[in-house]
């Protein structure tokens, strides 16, 4: 079994593109890495392969940054940066494509390190809404849940919830920023953020500490979620209703 799987992840990351029949959207899952790897890579795109099959979505999982081109992107609803991390993923041909794309009404949803990516590019910067600066280890902490609404978001159905996770710590509160709208936050009193094990130089502690946002960014949706460093959860019934809910509100389908 497990050679299977990773014979099935080898094909997604080399080759791309699958399809599910009747599809209702098209997704570009980007997974490019020039930073920290995530071991929860494979099965982060083992879900989105086995979501898209379920939500009959068609799906290309690429690292190959030539596909971020005007004619390309218009072929996508969604485009996801999964577990993307470092600076100059794409080339400014590239980056100025992402820009045009979403502006123009694409959506973009970014999965736990899409904010550890591309530091030095200011657009991106406001498509993330803010960019990771340190965490503890993984600890259980409370998450409260701001908006219920939201379709990334009834999934959890209750005011708070206790969740075990890498909680990112961002170099700027995003709820100062107007044009986001704050869905789930933590309880910083609920986990030890003092046990700053590897960020010694930075101080993670943010007080009002937001983890999932969105906005509206010209024609175009961007969401965020911090949620998805331990590998398992990307086997977590819950955790996969809300990407599915977040890459819905995204494409401006949601239910």
């Amino acid at each position: 079994m497990k050679k299977y799987l990773l014979i099935i992840i080898s094909v997604l990351s080399s080759f791309g593109m699958l399809t599910a029949t009747k599809t209702s959207m098209n997704l570009l899952v980007f997974t490019k890495t020039v930073g920290f790897y995530h071991v929860a890579k494979p099965n982060a795109i083992k879900a989105f392969y086995e979501m898209a099959h379920e939500q009959k979505w068609q799906i290309t999982f690429t690292e190959d940054s030539t596909f971020f081109s005007d004619k390309e992107l218009k072929k996508y609803n969604v485009v996801v940066f999964l577990l993307t991390t470092g600076n100059n993923l794409l080339n400014d041909i590239e980056k100025l494509a992402l820009e045009k794309y979403v502006e123009g009404g694409g959506g973009f949803v970014g999965v736990h390190t899409a904010t550890d990516t591309e530091y030095k590019w200011p657009w991106y910067e406001k498509l993330v809404g803010a960019h990771f600066l340190g965490h503890p280890p993984v600890h259980e902490g409370k998450l409260i849940i701001e908006n219920k609404l939201h379709p990334a978001t009834t999934c959890f159905g209750v005011d708070t919830l206790t969740w075990k996770d890498e909680f990112y710590s961002f170099d700027r509160n995003p709820r100062k920023n107007r044009n986001l709208k704050i869905l789930v936050s933590i309880d910083e009193k609920s986990y030890n953020i003092d046990e700053n094990l590897w960020f010694k130089s930075v101080n993670i502690v943010m007080g009002d500490h937001p983890l999932v946002w969105c906005q509206e960014m010209g024609r175009g949706r961007s969401f965020q979620t911090a949620l998805g460093h331990i590998p398992e959860m990307y086997d977590n019934e819950m955790f996969r209703k809300h990407l599915i809910g977040a890459v819905l509100w995204a494409a401006r389908k949601e239910r």
